[in-house]
């Protein structure tokens, strides 16, 4: 499999590349955690150490405590916690590469001393904890065995499905391409941000040359790159050659005769064909068209979802009393739960026959997006009917089935759900020998039920392009989607435009391959279709065109916004949930930062068809630019992209919203009457007041006006009389 050893490398793996956002917190007078991690499968390591960065509590200081540190359920150090260390601490354990496997596991061990015989018997006490931080790291230093050159091995070794770290994988492409050629290059794209996932993936452009490392190499008609021999045959095709410019890389060879060759091969690839040898011809058709919500990483609206469908049994039973089994799942962007709570969790359990579990006392804490959202006896409590049901059907177990509420507002467009075994004893049991039954833990025929849901949402909304790409999304493959690039697009362009679609496929779980590109001369063929316009202010006519659509408008000398709606504007303006509660500080951090480099995204209707939505990505610098795209994998820039117009700029970033909307989707008629009622609320209250004070004057007019005539009537009648 592998014909020759590389050069050395190092690289550093903090647990928030393992996918820990948070702290690592361990609670009680015992606890136990534990964090997976991968490794590439064509390294050879040859030294690792950890580096760990903790805190503990004032009680845990006072009580001492230890520390221990697991990998693949072998030691490799303790820590001793007391006054001594201090509440905040580091340290590093250097532990054997031999311990290292592809698919590795970190546990953390606290224990309280003279705790764990009866750890397990008593209720946690949360005044003892021990964080661990996520910059803790693992380094690993390794040695890079290369392939030999055959597309059997893809997607190695441009992208391995295995690796901790984000994906650099360059793109060699001919100077001032196609937008033919770009649409091929972003299939491409798709492809290698599909398998990088969550890690994130950005794609430098070389225009002359090559660069050192694995890249991605498109060919149109005989230009091959200096240094690179032509590929046999004709046609489209893919194949796997050395990289002169560093012999231990690879270069993938898109291959075609004219854009259109390159784009069926850049689909062949994203086919996942099964190709082998140095090269091969590449004629994979496109994939059907999809249907809208379709999206693979979406579940669907249509039925419950099996959580046995979303990650394999194993990852539903801990290997330990202390493991939390989890599973992340993404939704449709624009889900509108009305007059529903949020969606519905069908939660069964199931363990076995251990007898040290005292199931009266045991428990499962259910967590969505880390917030506790339930808690589940570990044996429910059943009906008298249900009890008769099971004494008479015992292999029947559907009435244990526990309903656990998804709140609306704690779901994202990305979501994980963990499950938190709290597990008590018997008095007769020997915490310290406990081992965790395999046959303990989630049943994967529990079901996420988001079926009594609504599609319906309030545009422009760049928070929900930001984290799913919608509504460009909504149909996956990107067909009702048009990309507007420069004549002449610089390299910052093109990798902007990389990495969006790159985004874009892991956002749905597939490459898109039925997006249009044209220039801002030709947007007229694509008026039907959303626009995504990628450009330099500098370099793109059409964004400079479209400026004044724009909230918020930046020029070398000045900063200006579009006005607020006023009061009476705001008072009858439906209710949108999806709302930032406040306008944003856009403008204020572009005054301060003025005549420095900025990129930006802006979304507003299109001026070519009122139903179609535009994100321009646009600045006055290019490195800016793709760093704003780079920085869309992390939760801390993306959570603060919001409203209709967000700033980048000096490695900040923040938001201002207009306050302009339309909404977009359906309701049934007594979501919708719901929905009006508490959208104009206010508005119906102060017309109610007016109504009130109206009908007031017109009595007491009334009544005046009655009196009058009765007085006129009665005053001659009085003097007749006298």
């Amino acid at each position: 499999m592998f014909v020759s050893g590389a050069d050395s490398r190092s690289q550093i793996i903090r647990l928030r590349d393992m996918g820990l956002v948070n702290s690592l917190h361990l609670e009680g007078t015992v606890a136990e955690a534990s964090v997976p991690f991968t490794a590439r499968q064509d390294d050879a390591f040859v030294g690792s150490r950890l580096s760990l960065m903790f805190s503990y509590s004032s009680a845990v200081a006072r009580d001492d405590g230890e520390l221990s540190v697991y990998l693949n359920n072998e030691p490799i150090g303790t820590v001793a916690l007391g006054k001594a260390r201090g509440p905040k601490s580091r340290a590093e354990f250097t532990f054997s590469p031999a311990l290292l496997a592809t698919d590795n596991r970190l546990q953390f061990r606290f224990a309280l001393k003279g705790q764990g015989p009866n750890a397990c018997k008593i209720a946690r006490d949360k005044a003892f904890w021990v964080n661990i931080e996520p910059t803790s790291f693992v380094y690993l230093g390794s040695t890079r065995l290369p392939l030999a050159d055959n597309l059997a091995f893809l997607p190695r070794p441009f992208v391995d499905p295995k690796d901790p770290l984000p994906l650099t994988l360059p793109f060699v492409l001919p100077s001032s391409p196609a937008p033919e050629v770009l649409q091929a290059a972003g299939m491409v794209a798709g492809h290698f941000g599909l398998l990088a996932q969550y890690r994130g993936a950005t794609f430098p452009v070389v225009f002359n040359g090559l660069p050192a490392g694995n890249a991605v190499v498109f060919v149109q008609g005989d230009r091959y790159p200096p240094g690179i021999a032509s590929i046999p045959g004709e046609g489209p095709r893919l194949a796997v050659i050395a990289n002169p410019a560093q012999v231990d890389s690879k270069l993938l060879l898109v291959i075609g005769s004219n854009a259109a060759e390159l784009q069926t091969a850049a689909a062949t690839l994203v086919g996942n064909p099964r190709l082998t040898g140095g090269w091969s011809v590449a004629k994979e058709p496109l994939p059907p068209l999809r249907k809208p919500y379709d999206a693979p990483k979406w579940i669907s609206t249509d039925h419950p979802v099996r959580l046995g469908d979303l990650v394999g049994a194993s990852a539903l039973t801990g290997r330990r009393i202390a493991d939390e089994p989890q599973v992340s799942f993404r939704t449709a962007p624009d889900l509108f739960f009305g007059a529903l709570s949020g969606g519905m969790l069908y939660l069964r359990l199931h363990r076995a026959e251990d007898t040290w579990i005292e199931v009266g006392e045991s428990r499962v804490f259910v967590n969505l997006n880390q917030r506790v959202i339930g808690e589940v006896p570990m044996e429910p409590k059943l009906k008298v009917l249900s009890r008769l049901k099971e004494w008479l059907f015992p292999g029947k177990a559907d009435d244990r089935v526990s309903q656990v509420i998804l709140p609306g507002y704690q779901l994202f467009s990305a979501n994980r759900l963990s499950f938190l075994f709290d597990l008590r004893g018997r008095q007769d049991a020997d915490c310290a020998s406990l081992e965790w039954s395999e046959r303990t833990g989630i049943d994967p025929d529990s079901a996420i039920d988001l079926s009594r849901v609504a599609h319906f949402a309030a545009f422009p909304n760049l928070a929900l392009f930001a984290n799913s790409g919608f509504p460009f999304t909504r149909l996956a493959d990107l067909s009702d989607t048009a990309f507007v690039v420069s004549e002449t697009p610089s390299a910052e362009e093109v990798q902007t435009f990389l990495n969006v679609l790159g985004k874009i496929a892991d956002d749905t779980g597939v490459a898109a391959t039925r997006y249009a590109v044209v220039t801002g001369q030709h947007v007229d063929t694509v008026a039907d279709r959303h626009l995504i316009i990628v450009g330099l202010d500098s370099n793109e006519t059409l964004l400079r065109q479209w400026e004044h659509y724009n909230s918020v408008h930046i020029t070398s000398t000045s900063v200006s916004a579009t006005p607020q709606p006023n009061l009476i504007q705001r008072l009858f303006q439906p209710f949108d949930p999806r709302a930032p509660y406040y306008s944003g500080a856009a403008v204020e951090l572009a005054r301060m930062n003025l005549g420095k480099p900025f990129a930006y995204m802006s979304s507003y209707w299109s001026p070519l068809d009122a139903n179609r939505i535009v994100v321009a990505l646009g600045g006055n610098d290019g490195a800016t630019l793709v760093e704003m795209t780079k920085q869309l994998d992390d939760p801390d820039l993306t959570s603060s992209i919001q409203g209709d117009f967000f700033l980048f700029t000096n490695g900040k970033g923040e938001f201002y919203t207009s306050g302009r909307r339309k909404f977009v989707g359906d309701l049934p008629i007594w979501w919708k009457i719901q929905w009006l009622a508490g959208s104009y609320g206010p508005a119906a209250f102060i017309c109610l007041i007016c109504a009130m004070i109206i009908l007031a004057v017109t009595i007491q007019r009334f009544a005046a006006y009655r009196a009058n005539r009765l007085l006129e009537r009665v005053v001659p009648l009085k003097r007749a009389v006298s």
